[in-house]
């Protein structure tokens, strides 16, 4: 099995409980403020914070 395909199966699981598969986000935030990412969450700060109204039930 190649990685391609546990990724695939991996995303699906979860998408198949009803949460959103999100694309993929650069590790290189474009907020010069941030010194590091922490678990990938950086994309989601807006929506974290209450600035933004999340488009995601899950």
């Amino acid at each position: 099995m190649k990685t391609a395909e546990i990724k695939r199966r991996w995303l699906s699981f979860f998408e198949s409980k009803g949460h959103t598969v999100v694309p993929s986000a650069s590790l290189i935030s474009e907020d010069p403020t941030l010194l590091f990412t922490v678990a990938g969450m950086v994309p989601f700060i807006p929506y974290m914070s209450g600035l933004v109204p999340s488009p995601y039930k899950r």
